[in-house]
């Protein structure tokens, strides 16, 4: 397994319509693999091909034991059902340090197909369900900062974006999260699961 580059806010691969599967082979396997590694490298709770320049309709999720049993590999996924509503800050990897508040469904159901060529439907709410439709996304060029309402926000946060892009690009900082990142992250996972336990 390899860890790839994720392509950021800018490249051209983020903004086409990403290519049906038409077959699972070993190379779709071995990808699925290295974007679940890249994934969990860059702390991450979903992928999408486009994101790491394979423009085809592959995304990984994995929003904890919350969630999910396991993480999700959805090939050729499609929203074919929603209800509700729900807003919430949403980030991306390719939009390395913004986090803005989006609206999207509270629940959703996705038709895919599996790694072993089987289809399922996953059902989401919460994060899960903002997570696959974030993913899904990008599978059609889309990227949330489409479905940001505060205009003003966004416009004083993309200056700052494109800064840290460039400070990534040169190499001056690192695109992986500091342990300080990583650890007040985890802080945050505790502090939700003793809630929910309470």
């Amino acid at each position: 397994m390899s860890i790839l580059k994720v392509k950021y806010l800018g490249s051209a691969v983020l903004n086409r319509e990403a290519k049906k599967i038409s077959g699972i082979t070993r190379e779709t396997i071995s990808l699925a693999e290295d974007m679940l590694e890249t994934m969990y490298k860059y702390c991450g709770v979903g992928l999408a091909a486009p994101q790491i320049g394979v423009s085809k309709q592959m995304i990984i999720v994995d929003c904890g034991e919350k969630y999910q049993k396991e993480p999700y590999v959805l090939i050729n996924p499609v929203v074919v059902k929603h209800k509700g509503l729900q807003t919430g800050e949403e980030g991306c990897l390719s939009l390395p340090g913004m986090y803005l508040p989006v609206v999207r469904a509270d629940y959703v159901a996705v038709e895919a197909t599996d790694l072993s060529g089987k289809k399922i439907v996953i059902e989401g709410t919460e994060l899960l369900s903002r997570c696959l439709q974030h993913e899904i996304d990008h599978l059609h060029g889309r990227i949330f900062t489409e479905m940001v309402d505060d205009r003003e926000k966004l416009a004083h946060e993309l200056p700052l974006l494109k800064a840290r892009i460039d400070s990534i690009l040169k190499g001056e900082i690192s695109p992986f999260p500091t342990e300080e990142e990583i650890a007040q992250a985890e802080a945050e996972e505790e502090a939700e699961k003793e809630k929910i336990n309470a």
